[in-house]
């Protein structure tokens, strides 16, 4: 039986049909509504709830915990949980897309410009009695380029182009081969586009490759993410079928052609004047950009189809670039240490210089690389997607209304992005939140958060009477139903402490473990670089308070902002960068945690929070 579901949005109201018994998230992914759901539909994280008039079942007592008790009374049901069995009203607000706050910019080091693509133009000679030669080696002997593996495609066209243009054209070369001809002198129309596929976020930078300069910058939301917000949870839904896999695939290569399209309204940038793409990202994102399975990423022992640098024809991808362009991968190291953390060593320079550097990149995942010119070493901490929101009962990403920070004065404090009412917790945010309750007494060096209004402990009356129950468990409210934008109570609970405790112990631990590997001490290194758009946001102070980053690096921190784009932009600039990427990723010893002893004893030495 088919019921009529009709799914009510900020931009109108839309009629689909479903067969009785469809999971009801199920069918909104597949009719491209996006849901979040951080588990990935896995009834674990509560955020999936939609407003649902028409369901047929009661909610569990599972669901009831995870949405609380005033989201049900507004008719909140969390959709991975339900299924379709009547005809209903759906209601999707769709604030996790608005105006997310992403971090584009980052440091990078001077490089000369000598990209992989070049054109040359050039007056060739016409053909004559006296001159004879074939068209293409015409071509060859004025541009110097080489006729080898030229797309046969181009070679059908060349002697049609030379006769229009009276033999004066532009030559493309990639990598010194002769890729294209073009009619007349297109030298100065030559674009390229650096791309950072996160987990969470993507960041493109379009650059104009006559000049090596900036030309714009754009960035949005991961399209994958409601597929799961973090990669064991994208890997799980593709192996349910070649589909899937595909599926995923769309998901991002459809975003890196908007953002293209982006670029030609907004730059007047022709879509094959774009000769060339570089992309960095995790392991498990650049094989879902390939279409190449990750499935065994996620488990022993998370071996990837590969790492090395790959240059494909655009078309391989589905990129909408010059036909005759190409499209690079940058090298990874293994299945936990991607192409975004070569290109973040890259960028920084950590890989050249004679002090020893510690490269933290927090993200829905945590990579640590430490080493100098001589040695580098690398770990991937399974720290889980809690600083990104994941996992928290009220986090959201960095999007506008999202607390960002919290000061623990007099009176409790607190911004969101964007002035707007709160609609929840980001990262930088909680961590602010737990440094604080731990200078109030709020929670104890174990995590405990104290008894109900402050019955328990040293604590000022602020805060001791924002100690609330929520769901039968003691929770610390940083904002109250009437500011919020929700209506409800916005506030970290035991269960957020207890995340993120496993989350900062995890990358605490990984940071003390290469410390180790390497025969250092935590004192010898001289420079730690914070990567990402939760390193350029955090109060380093609180994350230095809670244990995410060892005391013994105070005063030694700074914020790079988007390392994995800077060094994306480098290899678009030169084809020198791509191959000092692939002697990164050569030079780079990957410490596998899982199998270390020093690790699990670090963790759990992590675990507690030391008094301020």
């Amino acid at each position: 039986m088919r019921h009529t579901v009709k799914i009510h949005t900020n931009s109108g109201t839309i009629v689909k049909k479903a067969e009785t018994g469809t999971n009801l998230l199920a069918f909104l992914r597949e009719n491209r509504f996006n849901v979040p759901s951080p588990c990935g539909g896995n009834g674990k994280c509560g955020k999936c709830g939609v407003v649902a008039k028409g369901l047929k079942d009661e909610p569990s007592a599972h669901e009831k915990s995870l949405l609380g008790t005033a989201a049900l009374e507004k008719g909140y049901r969390l959709s991975c949980l339900n299924s379709i069995k009547s005809d209903m009203d759906v209601y999707i607000s769709g604030k996790d897309d608005e105006e997310a706050r992403i971090v584009t910019e980052g440091s990078r080091q001077a490089v000369e410009l000598d990209p992989v693509v070049l054109k040359k133009y050039a007056e060739l000679v016409v053909p004559s009695i006296g001159s004879q030669e074939a068209d293409i080696e015409r071509i060859l002997q004025k541009t110097g380029a080489v006729g080898l593996d030229m797309p046969i495609g181009m070679l059908r066209e060349v002697p049609g182009i030379l006769r229009e243009a009276d033999f004066k054209v532009t030559a493309v070369n990639i990598s010194g081969r002769l890729a294209a001809v073009e009619p007349g002198n297109t030298s100065e129309r030559f674009f390229g586009l650096a791309m950072d596929i996160g987990t969470t976020t993507i960041a493109a930078y379009l650059f104009d490759m006559s000049k090596g300069a900036i030309v714009d910058i754009y960035s949005t939301l991961n399209p994958q993410r409601k597929f799961g917000a973090d990669v064991l949870s994208r890997i799980d839904y593709t192996v349910k079928s070649g589909a899937s896999l595909n599926e995923m695939k769309k998901a991002v290569v459809d975003c890196v052609n908007s953002i293209i399209e982006y670029f030609e309204a907004a730059d007047g940038v022709k879509s094959d004047e774009i000769y060339e793409a570089v992309f960095a990202g995790n392991t498990t994102m650049m094989h879902f950009l390939m279409g190449v399975t990750a499935q065994n990423i996620a488990v022993s022992p998370f071996v990837p189809a590969t790492v090395r640098a790959h240059k494909f024809r655009p078309e391989e991808i589905g990129i909408r670039i010059n036909r005759y362009g190409c499209a690079v991968i940058m090298p990874s190291v293994s299945g936990y240490i991607g192409a975004d953390i070569v290109a973040g060593v890259l960028s920084t320079g950590i890989y050249k210089d004679d002090k020893t550097s510690l490269l933290i990149d927090i993200g829905t995942n945590g990579e640590v690389v430490l080493g100098n010119n001589k040695w580098l070493f690398a770990c991937s901490t399974a720290a889980g997607p809690a600083f990104e929101g994941a996992n928290i009962r009220n986090g959201v990403g960095g999007v506008k209304g999202a607390v960002d920070r919290v000061h623990f004065g007099e009176k409790l404090e607190y911004t969101t992005i964007g002035n707007a009412k709160a609609i929840g917790i980001c990262g930088s945010g909680i961590v602010d939140a737990i440094a604080g309750m731990l200078l109030k007494n709020v929670i104890d060096e174990t995590g405990r958060i104290a008894g109900l209004n402050g019955t328990e402990g040293i604590m000022e009356e602020e805060y001791g009477k924002r100690i609330i129950d929520i769901g039968g468990l003691k929770a610390f409210l940083v904002v109250n139903s009437d500011e919020s934008a929700t209506g409800s109570d916005i506030a970290v609970t035991q269960k957020d402490v207890r995340e993120l405790q496993n989350a900062k112990a995890a990358i605490a631990a990984g940071i003390k473990t290469l410390a180790k590997q390497a025969g250092i001490k935590l004192g010898d290194i001289d420079r730690v670089c914070l990567a990402g758009g939760f390193g350029s946001y955090i109060n380093i102070e609180n994350a230095i308070a809670i244990g995410l980053i060892p005391r013994e690096l105070k005063g030694k921190v700074e914020s790079v902002g988007n390392s994995a784009g800077a060094g994306a932009v480098l290899g678009l600039l030169s084809w020198k960068m791509l191959d000092e990427a692939d002697k990164i990723r050569n030079k780079i010893k990957y410490i596998e945690l899982s199998a270390s002893s020093d690790f699990a004893n670090e963790y759990i030495n992590n675990m507690t929070f030391e008094s301020s």
